[in-house]
């Protein structure tokens, strides 16, 4: 190796800021002022202009014809990652292509290839359900009669996971083109291959790209953050929730998400005029919101008037007021309700004659 450890951390340093905008949560937007950031949007469209490296992939292109492909086309724009990147397709046994991986930020390399696991998992005693255009995570089991019509007690308990991840070992069909490939980097750059142990130790204090603070290997840094670089552990991997089909819920059940599925359209609506205007213009023009909330299965009186009380209009457009006077209809239909059982049928006719009128697929606050 060139570099010891603290000198490759300093130059992950010199192109990620350290303990910038990973307070709370990552902020990319404080990320992308830094001085740090810019020196790594300079170096992307720096390395998109070196003849070396484009003299060298027409030279492996008429090696392999027609297998070359590559996956640093974006580098001219300032785009992500620190180093070139393109696949070798052999068409081998294992179906996978080989990568090859050139640092422009520090003098070295590396190969390797895609596998899989599959990791088995105990199903969590809560479950998922799409219910109009919103996904409900309930606190209950898939098995409750209460919510479940006719629960199957014979359905598996588990759920198979399938992960991608990195290996660098090669198989003997592989090692020569790796070999030869190998020795065009290394001419070309005068670099070398980066070792695993070194490539998979941890970064403190930065989150580059999709990598959360905590999480971050030399290799998202200094090359890409693309791939998983560790072999998942099977005791890593979260508990997964049953799915369960909306054709399965008692209507009981069908009637108290109708109900929530309306009180969060009315807060939807009041709120999200005013975020969708702090978004960039690309983001505004969004087609979908994601939606999704949480419920143990029953409504709960007095949490809906806590709720629709600190509910407030961010601006005045049509739709706003019209999610206002809902907004007076559903707490109307709550106050004279006992909050005892089942929502009283009034309100579920109530809830159901709004969801009607309001379109799921149209974005409140979006332009007609």
């Amino acid at each position: 190796m060139k570099h010891s450890l603290d000198e490759l951390l300093g130059i992950v340093y010199r192109y990620y800021p350290r303990g910038v905008g990973i307070a709370d949560d990552v902020n990319e937007e404080l990320i992308r002022q830094t001085e740090e950031h810019a020196r790594l949007v300079a170096a992307r469209i720096q390395a998109s202009k070196d003849e070396r490296w484009h003299s060298m992939l027409r030279r492996i292109a008429d090696r392999f014809p027609r297998t070359l492909r590559n996956h640093s086309l974006h580098l001219t724009a300032g785009g992500c990652d620190g180093c070139y990147s393109f696949t070798i397709d052999l068409r081998n046994s294992t179906g996978e292509p080989l990568w090859f991986q050139i640092s422009f930020l520090a003098p070295y390399y590396i190969v390797h290839r895609s596998c899989t696991i599959e990791i088995v998992k105990e199903l969590r005693d809560s479950f998922t359900v799409s219910f109009r255009g919103m996904l409900f995570i309930v606190s209950r089991s898939p098995l409750d009669p209460w919510l479940i019509s006719n629960p199957d007690h014979e359905s598996p308990r588990t759920v198979t996971v399938t992960r991608r991840y990195v290996a660098f070992d090669l198989s003997p069909d592989e090692q020569p083109c790796a070999d030869w490939i190998a020795h065009e980097i290394e001419a070309t750059f005068g670099c070398e291959r980066m070792p695993p142990e070194v490539g998979t130790v941890l970064v403190p204090d930065v989150a580059p790209g999709v990598r959360l603070p905590g999480e971050v290997r030399l290799y998202d840094c200094l090359f890409s953050d693309q791939h998983t670089w560790v072999k998942p552990s099977p005791s890593e991997e979260p508990a997964r929730r049953a799915e369960v089909d909306v054709s399965s819920l008692t209507e009981r059940f069908a009637d108290v998400l109708t109900v929530l599925r309306a009180h969060y359209q009315i807060g939807l609506i009041l709120r999200l005029p005013a975020m969708v205007r702090k978004l960039p213009e690309p983001e505004r023009q969004s087609p979908a919101v994601f939606l999704s909330a949480s419920t143990d299965g029953f409504l709960h009186k007095d949490k809906m008037i806590e709720e629709l009380a600190r509910m407030r209009p961010h601006d005045e457009s049509p739709e706003t007021l019209r999610a206002m006077a809902a907004k007076r209809e559903l707490e109307a239909l709550v106050a004279a309700w006992d909050g005892e059982g089942e929502p009283p049928a009034s309100m579920v006719a109530w809830a159901s004659r709004f969801l009607a009128s309001w379109p799921f697929d149209r974005r409140p606050g979006a332009s007609s």
